[in-house]
């Protein structure tokens, strides 16, 4: 079993911390199969993680993934170099196209719902969380015409 990348001692690092070690050295392994293997396929692998003495390498395509399984042992060997004992298992996994930064749009409130809260919201009352919804309402019934 090889030197885990990931050392399960948190007590001197807090959860921060933790999690930008955790990407640095994520970071290393990727360029460190980035520089084992040729440019072009260089270029298709995303992301690596290793855990025991498995390492998965994350690609966009299919046919690069094939391509990176035919250079398994190049890969390994390298991984094998870094860490100081023999890496065993390559898995090599394809990100699709919708996990990969798809932007989330807010969605606009129905005309029933800008409707509902105008209703709750109708009060002689003049205190600040009125006037703030009367402008929250205002504004989404003027983007929502928009």
């Amino acid at each position: 079993m090889f030197k885990q990348p990931f050392k399960n001692n948190r007590s001197s690092l807090n959860g921060l911390q933790h999690i930008q070690q955790s990407l640095h050295q994520q970071k290393t392994l990727l360029r460190l199969v980035q520089r084992s293997i040729t440019e072009d396929l260089a270029a298709h692998c995303l992301h690596v993680t290793a855990s025991k003495n498995t390492v998965i390498l994350f690609t966009d395509s299919s046919v690069w993934a094939s391509k990176l399984l035919y250079l398994r042992q190049p890969i390994l060997n390298a991984l094998s170099n870094y860490f100081g004992e023999r890496v065993r298992t390559l898995k090599v996994k394809v990100l699709s196209k919708h996990t990969a930064k798809t932007p989330l749009l807010p969605k606009s409130p129905s005309s029933h719902t800008l409707k509902c809260l105008t209703e709750a919201n109708d009060s002689e009352q003049a205190d600040s969380l009125t006037h703030s919804m009367n402008k929250l309402i205002k504004t989404l019934q003027k983007n929502k015409l928009s």
